[in-house]
């Protein structure tokens, strides 16, 4: 069974890992086209490498690290134990529903910014 989390261990972090690539990549993809084109915005390739030498010097190394001294430890126990004997559910309120999230976190945001920028451009 060791073995076994091992390599799930090592498949995780890839996985994890995998955003960070995702996001050089179009960095780098995005500066090429700068290179391309002559631009003086573009960064320069030895500050790339430079960032991908500290990424796979420091950050790669530190989760195996972390990961080989989690599994180490010995697992988490809860301090209660749950009770056999099921509870009803109470009925949501008008704030745990769907709809009022979608409000509060999409349009609420977008109206302060939309009307912020309206006065803002509406200065110039």
């Amino acid at each position: 069974l060791p073995n076994i989390l091992i390599y799930f261990n090592i498949f995780y972090d890839s996985v994890v890992s995998f955003f960070s690539r995702i996001v050089f990549a179009d960095f780098f993809i995005m500066n090429l086209i700068l290179w391309v084109k002559g631009s003086s915005a573009a960064i320069p390739f030895g500050t790339l490498v430079a960032i991908l030498a500290m990424w796979f010097g420091i950050s790669v190394p530190l989760t195996f690290v972390g990961a080989y001294f989690g599994f180490k430890e010995k697992p988490i126990e809860h301090p209660v134990r749950t009770n056999q004997i099921p509870r009803q559910i109470p009925e949501q309120s008008f704030f745990t529903k769907p709809l009022p999230g979608i409000i509060m976190g999409g349009i609420l945001p977008f109206g302060c910014i939309f009307i912020q920028l309206f006065f803002i451009l509406n200065s110039i």
